[in-house]
């Protein structure tokens, strides 16, 4: 199997970012170009309303909302409406997820896969895969890794990889290695990736280790992206995409918009392609 290409695509040629005001209105930004970095805008419209807690963006149009009462939604946005998910607008899949405060919201991301990780209290580092085609959880909580304690956010990003960041800023990348043995291997980084990631908020990526994030002294939304293949930054000091969006609660892109895979098998908005492969090798990984 295939690992990750050098070559990053969009698949419809956009990146969905779905910024989400303190009074809970919910918006659709078009990036219009995901894979270089260019301050190029497609269409923005309101979305919707009452979003508040702590909001998350999955893979094609799939959306996950955590209430202050902790109870975990999914949604899905087709491009124009939300579809009706159990006969109703949305449904709930979990309780008790607490991510809404200032201390936990950057303690839990979504991969191109749907694959949820979480950062617990206790530096443990946690995968939940919601298989959209069946409608029922396949992964709960399986242990990554643990001794995470040193960092404060994470962000997900291409198939099984995450980024974990530190008080000081510094970046370190971890990844499931499906590819190069018959059995999926979890890696550890040896360096870090990055460094100066200590004044930025609402990471995001839409994919493809491509990311988003606001400088929280300017306000202004940055753009980076990581060439796994080749171990280098496309823009290591990320470039300016947009003024004024200090503002926002939460800033997501859509997770699987971009992606170094191939789109065959890529999560779909009627569910994931290869979601029995996901499954294998979180369980291949896991320490529970």
């Amino acid at each position: 199997m295939p690992g990750p290409s050098t070559t990053l695509t969009a698949r419809y040629s956009v990146a969905p970012l779905y910024p989400v005001h303190t009074d809970g209105r919910l918006w659709l930004f078009e990036h219009k170009k995901p894979t270089t970095g260019d301050f190029t805008w497609g269409k923005n419209y309101q979305v919707g309303n009452g979003w508040q807690g702590r909001v998350l963006a999955g893979p094609s149009g799939y959306m996950f909302c955590i209430t202050t009462g902790g109870e975990l939604r999914l949604l899905h946005y087709n491009g124009a409406k939300w579809d009706p998910i159990g006969g109703s607008g949305y449904a709930v899949i979990g309780q008790g997820w607490s991510y809404s405060s200032a201390s936990t919201r950057n303690r839990i991301s979504v991969d191109e896969d749907g694959v949820i990780y979480t950062l617990e209290p206790n530096g443990e580092l946690k995968a939940w895969y919601y298989d959209f085609g069946t409608n029922q959880w396949a992964v709960l909580g399986a242990l990554l890794d643990t001794g995470f304690t040193q960092y404060n956010a994470i962000v997900a990003t291409s198939r099984g990889v995450v980024y974990a960041r530190n008080a000081a800023g510094t970046v370190y990348r971890y990844h499931i290695d499906w590819w190069t043995n018959a059995t999926a291997t979890w890696v550890q980084p040896t360096t870090q990736v990055t460094t100066g990631w200590q004044n930025l908020k609402n990471l995001s990526s839409p994919g493809g280790e491509v990311f988003y994030a606001v400088d929280q002294t300017s306000g202004n939304l940055l753009w980076f992206a990581y060439n796994p293949v080749t171990a280098t930054w496309v823009s290591p000091a990320g470039k300016i995409i947009g003024y004024g969006w200090n503002n926002e609660q939460d800033i997501v892109a859509q997770s699987n918009a971009c992606s170094r895979f191939d789109w065959a098998t890529a999560c779909q908005s009627t569910g994931p392609k290869d979601g029995g492969a996901v499954i294998t090798r979180l369980n291949q990984v896991k320490k529970n």
